[in-house]
């Protein structure tokens, strides 16, 4: 897949921790969440990039931001994003530290309650970052 993304057609990379955790799987369902909310943002998978799949690095080669969603402190999508890409997060999150949810073995224990205040706070923190530009 070439990349060829026009200026106005580029798209918000989110790529997010999906761990096997409550705090995992709410970085998960943020993205899935922003997707929802607005076709500008397109999930890129972490499981690719580290295989070079060349969809996975072009969505992240094409975007205009690239934002990393985190379940804990191993950042472990931070991690995938530095190694495997020559792009800068614009915006880091970490469902843990900065909105102090308890991480559990259970990748249910969450409430959806939680997965729309990260994702609300995403567009504000994207929306400021376009306006300092």
């Amino acid at each position: 897949m070439q990349s060829n993304n026009k200026s106005n057609d580029k798209k918000i990379a989110i790529a997010v921790c999906s761990g096997a955790s409550n705090t995992g799987q709410i970085s998960n369902a943020v993205a899935q969440s922003l997707c929802k909310k607005s076709d500008k943002y397109i999930m890129v998978c972490l499981a690719g990039l580290t295989q070079n799949h060349e969809i996975s690095l072009n969505k992240i080669a094409d975007a205009e931001k690239v934002i990393v969603v985190d379940g804990c402190p191993f950042k472990c999508a931070s991690k995938i994003i530095n190694k495997y890409t020559n792009k800068k997060s614009d915006l880091e999150i970490q469902v843990l530290e900065d909105y102090k949810v308890k991480k559990v073995s259970d990748p249910n224990a969450y409430s959806q309650d939680i997965v729309e205040k990260i994702s609300d706070d995403i567009i504000s923190k994207v929306k400021n970052i376009e306006e300092e530009k």
